[in-house]
């Protein structure tokens, strides 16, 4: 009687052991599993907030030399009365247009390795309307004089206002950029706290599962125990 009593106890003893030792691995993976899975998220998360960090910078400033590229244009018509002062107002004015529209083309370069068409089509639009603000400026430039009062108030008068809606395009441009970053860090934040929620009911209904059993087990034990 004592050697099957020693035989069961010792049985009852293993299997207890062996119930834990499962559970523990099994503990063990799944939350591995889903640290890397939260992981994976933070890091997807910083390396799109960083390319949208990026393009927001890059619509900063296609929104600042624009306005610089305004103004140098308003230096050409105020101050360029001679040959050569014009001649270097309006190199500073080509300077700007080539920074804008370099900023355009990497903002446009980076907004379709992160975004749809549909969001990086703005950009195309703006290009496009940025080129053609340029042509009508030298057209205008090429046609008038800017010898004399009068015929710097010509030219003036024939590009009054044009660069109203590219500028505020641009501005929209950095807006809406500015939006997609700062929703894109809300969205990755909630999902690490969804994650790390759902990790957290996962480990204490399996500490509840492991606790029952192991409480089973003690009772079995116990029982056995008891009967001899």
């Amino acid at each position: 009687m004592t050697i099957n009593f020693n035989a069961a106890f010792r049985k009852n003893i293993i299997s207890f052991a062996w119930t834990w030792v499962g559970l523990l691995i099994f503990i063990g993976i799944m939350s591995l599993f889903s640290i890397w899975s939260m992981n994976h998220v933070y890091l997807d998360g910083a390396k799109l907030t960083e390319d949208n960090n990026l393009l927001e910078n890059e619509a900063l400033k296609a929104q600042i030399n624009f306005k610089i590229q305004v103004q140098e244009w308003k230096n050409i018509l105020l101050r360029g009365h001679k040959s050569e002062d014009k001649a270097k107002y309006f190199s500073k004015f080509e300077d700007q247009e080539n920074k804008v529209a370099y900023h355009l083309r990497q903002s446009q370069k980076i907004c379709t390795t992160i975004h749809t068409k549909n969001t990086c089509q703005a950009i195309e639009i703006v290009r496009f309307e940025h080129e053609e603000l340029g042509r009508l400026y030298k057209e205008k430039l090429t046609q008038g004089s800017l010898e004399s009062y009068e015929g710097m108030q010509k030219i003036d008068a024939s590009v009054k206002g044009i660069d109203r809606s590219l500028e505020k395009d641009i501005d929209m441009l950095f807006t809406n950029f500015s939006k997609i970053k700062n929703e894109q860090v809300v969205k990755t934040k909630l999902e690490i706290d969804n994650r790390y929620l759902i990790l957290r009911k996962f480990v204490l209904i399996i500490l509840f599962i492991s606790l029952s059993i192991s409480g089973f087990s003690l009772y079995n034990i116990l029982r056995s125990t008891k009967n001899q």
